[in-house]
This record gives structure tokens, C-alpha cells and sequence, in this order.
């Protein structure tokens, strides 16, 4: 289970700075960040890019960022850790965390706050490791090279034509076949957060033709690409909708109905969540937030006339 994740960057001239965390709940779950477990990261990332320590309560799975360009002159780089507990297969998460640190590595890392980082960190957790992981999890070449395999020896078992099948997956995994899951999978994904429905909807329905011959319809990975389909199918009326509540929301102000606007800014914050668009979850969050604080004082000086 994922919990959370931190981030530690490694300057040329100076100790360690943790440039901060984020996780899923209020607390840590227990979890510190100390100098011995710093110690035990650096010194496994002196020869592993990746890296899994376990704890008593939780294991680590970490990735260590070389910089390039400019930043290279005052980092060595950064380790992107993820927080995790009872993970059977840490290594799963790869390709997220691959993918995270190289959206952190574009901010301005050497000028943020930590408050601004961590912000920033909730951000590509949300988008990028927690969501997605799911899903780059379930297609990880490794792990759908292993299922099919497991698939293939429940099959020997079987008559001639289960055997025969057997064989035929034997062979689509030395072709690599499998792989082809993963690309279509990630290509989705990334069509997803660029907004570009059709595309994702054509890559995912591509994995799944393929992921219902190699390993067949009872599995999740099945499920979880459905609902990617399912979900690109949704987008384009749901943002409609959350932008019409918004421009509602807009009108309500306008018109000194504060009660009515925070109303409909928390339902476009929610539809905004729904969408995966955490940036505008948060901008009508906060107006939500802002306006219902309002209204109370509002209200409260009205009674005290």
C-alpha cells in the first residue's frame, strides 16, 4: 500500500537537504525521515539508481535523480522516496517514480519553500504516482510476463487444446508481446493528462484487446483498463459541466449569493477531482472554503444587529 512519499536533494557543498513529504493522511504513519535512514539510502544509491529498504513498519522504495544541464553545478541530484507498507512487488512502482522526478526535476528546486514543494509534491503524487500507479503497476512488463507464465502452467494441465494455447503464450513472451501492454498503457496515460480523450481511448482499448489473449478477461488488469476507457469516454461531458457550475458559481458572486457560489464551487472542486485536474480541484476549493467563511461572518453581523 502506498502511504506517501519525500524528497531529499543532495548538494555538491553542503549536507543533505530534505526538501519535504507528502502523505495520503494527516500524519506520517509513523514514518521519520532521520539521518540513519539517510545514511542507509545514500549509501545503497552510490551503486543502485533504485533502491528498496525495509523497516519494521515500513519499506522504502526509492529513486535517485542525477541532474543534468545547470542544476548539475550545485546537486548531484535528488532521491524520490515512496512510503510504503505490506508491498509485495515495491518494484513496481519504477516507472512512477521515474516519471515523478523527472516533473520535479522542472521545477526550481534551489529557490522553493517547502511549503511551495510540498504542494508541488501533492500535486504530481496525486497525478502522477497514487493514480497511475495503479494501473503502471498492473502493467509492468515484469509483472505481466510473470502472469502470464503463471497462466501457462495452469493451462499444461489442461486437455491438448489448453496445452497448445499454453505453448502459443510461451511464444507471444519471447516475442515480447507482453510488452506491447505496457506501451499502449503508458501511451493512454499520457494521452490522458495531455487532454487528448480519442487517442487515450485507442491506446487502452489496444491493451486491452491484447491483455484478454495473453492473460485473459478475469483479471484486474482487465478491470482497470475498462475504467480508464470508461473514464476517457466521461471527460468531455463532465468538464462541460463542472465549467458551466463554475461560470454559475461566478454569476452567484456577482450577484452577492454568497451561500449559492460556495455551493457550486465545492460541486466543480468535486467534479474537478473526478477529472483527475487537481489544479482547478484546488483553485475552487479554496474559493469554496473562502466564500462559506464569508457567508459566516456574513451571517454572524446580520445577527448582531
Amino acid at each position: 500500500m502506498l502511504l506517501g512519499s519525500f524528497c531529499i536533494l543532495l548538494p555538491l557543498h553542503s549536507d543533505y537537504k530534505i526538501l519535504g513529504s507528502y502523505f495520503k493522511k494527516s500524519n506520517t504513519y509513523g514514518f521519520e525521515l532521520t539521518d540513519n535512514v539517510f545514511l542507509r539510502l545514500k549509501l545503497n544509491h552510490d551503486k543502485n539508481n533504485f533502491n528498496y529498504l525495509k523497516f519494521k513498519e515500513h519499506e522504502v522504495f526509492s529513486y535517485f535523480h542525477k541532474f543534468s544541464g545547470k542544476k548539475k553545478l550545485k546537486a548531484n541530484g535528488f532521491i524520490l522516496g515512496l512510503v510504503l507498507k505490506d508491498s509485495e512487488e515495491p518494484e513496481k512502482y519504477s516507472d512512477s517514480l521515474n516519471d515523478a522526478a523527472k516533473s520535479l526535476e522542472e521545477l526550481e528546486l534551489f529557490k522553493m519553500s517547502e511549503k511551495e514543494f510540498e504542494k508541488e509534491l501533492k500535486r504530481i503524487f496525486e497525478k502522477v504516482l497514487e493514480p497511475l500507479s495503479s494501473l503502471s503497476e498492473l502493467t509492468n512488463s515484469e509483472i505481466l510476463k510473470k502472469k502470464i507464465i503463471n497462466r501457462t502452467k495452469d493451462l499444461l494441465s489442461g486437455g491438448t487444446k489448453k496445452r497448445e494455447l499454453a505453448q502459443e503464450l510461451l511464444e507471444r513472451i519471447e516475442d515480447n508481446e507482453h510488452e506491447k501492454i505496457s506501451e499502449y498503457s503508458k501511451n493512454g496515460e499520457k494521452a490522458l493528462e495531455n487532454r487528448d480523450y480519442k487517442k487515450a481511448i485507442k491506446n487502452f482499448e489496444k491493451a486491452i484487446d491484447l491483455s484478454v489473449e495473453l492473460i485473459g478477461k478475469n483479471s484486474k488488469i482487465y478491470q482497470e483498463l475498462l475504467e480508464r476507457v470508461e473514464f476517457a469516454k466521461k471527460v468531455p461531458s463532465l468538464t462541460e459541466e463542472r465549467n458551466e457550475i463554475a461560470e454559475d458559481a461566478r454569476e452567484a458572486l456577482k450577484n452577492e449569493k454568497f451561500h449559492q457560489a460556495y455551493l457550486l464551487y465545492l460541486k466543480a472542486s468535486q467534479l474537478s477531482n473526478k477529472l483527475v485536474q487537481f489544479d482547478k480541484e484546488e483553485e475552487y476549493r479554496l474559493k469554496a472554503k473562502a466564500l462559506n467563511d464569508f457567508a459566516k461572518i456574513e451571517q454572524k453581523f446580520k445577527e448582531g444587529k
